[in-house]
Parts: C-alpha cells; sequence; structure tokens
C-alpha cells in the first residue's frame, strides 16, 4: 500500500467515528452538568428549609398560623422563596438556577397543625445544547429536558 491510500484510509475512518466521539464528549459534558445542577438544587432547597424552620413561627406558639401566609409570619414564604431562587432572602437579578422560577417552589404546612413544613420544587431542566434531539425524519424527536423534583421537609422552631 502506498502513503497516498493509507491517508485517505484514516481521514474516512475518521469521518465515521467523528460524530460518535463527539457525541460520547457532549453526553458527558451534559451528565456531569445534570449532576451539578441537581446537586446545586438540593443544597438550595435544604438551605431554604433550615431558614424557613428557624422563621416560620414569629409568635413562638405551639402551632404555626393557620392558613400559613406571609403576612402571617412576617414574610418567611417570600424570604424563603427568594433565598431558593437568588441565594439571599432579597429579590436578586437572576436566579442560581436559570429557568427557575418562585412558581415552581411550594411550602406548606403538612399535615396542617403538625409544624412540619415541606418545601417542594418542580425544576424544569433543559440540555444546553437543545431541548430535543432530532431523528433526522426517522420518527419523532425525542425530548431531552425533564423535570428535577426535590422535597424538603423540617419542623419549625
Amino acid at each position: 500500500m502506498n502513503y497516498s491510500l493509507q491517508k485517505g484510509i484514516a481521514a474516512v475512518e475518521m469521518t465515521i467515528l467523528l460524530p460518535f466521539m463527539l457525541l460520547l464528549v457532549f453526553a458527558t459534558g451534559e451528565l456531569g452538568r445534570f449532576l451539578f445542577q441537581y446537586n446545586t438544587l438540593t443544597k438550595l432547597v435544604r438551605d431554604a428549609g433550615l431558614y424557613l424552620g428557624a422563621h416560620a413561627d414569629t409568635r413562638q406558639t405551639s402551632t404555626l398560623p393557620n392558613p400559613f401566609i406571609d403576612a402571617e409570619c412576617g414574610n418567611c414564604i417570600a424570604e424563603t422563596k427568594n433565598l431558593l431562587l437568588y441565594g439571599k432572602t432579597t429579590v436578586g437579578t437572576s436566579p442560581i438556577l436559570k429557568g427557575l422560577t418562585a412558581g415552581d417552589i411550594t411550602i406548606s404546612e403538612l399535615p396542617v397543625g403538625s409544624r412540619r413544613l415541606v418545601i417542594s420544587v418542580s425544576y424544569n431542566w433543559q440540555p444546553l445544547l437543545g431541548e430535543q434531539l432530532t431523528t433526522f425524519g426517522l420518527g419523532n424527536e425525542i425530548d431531552l429536558s425533564f423535570n428535577l423534583n426535590t422535597n424538603y421537609a423540617v419542623t419549625a422552631l
């Protein structure tokens, strides 16, 4: 075999393998990003839960206000949501996790009268390179986004 033919074969092999290698690299990167964002979300929910547990009962009674609303707990719900979104109790400029909104966060006392507060977050995770994987006309596109759900329960002090 001559040298120019070997270079041609190597180019063809590289052309065939390159898409699979790139897919592997990008998939590994997305998996790492997913794990990082899920870890960040669980840490934010835990920190917000600890804050809420310490600030939910400003009256220091045996029961929480019923209904459990901001006006009855010194804005503890809004401050907890801000802490979860921005990392501080005041409104920030952009959320720590892109796409996370206050509407994704639910704070409730379950069961009522138990002083057990549950923070539930449903975060719609989006891949960096696009929401859908194209099938190049071979079927329906594959949706790559999904919800990350996490809950944290704490007893109000």
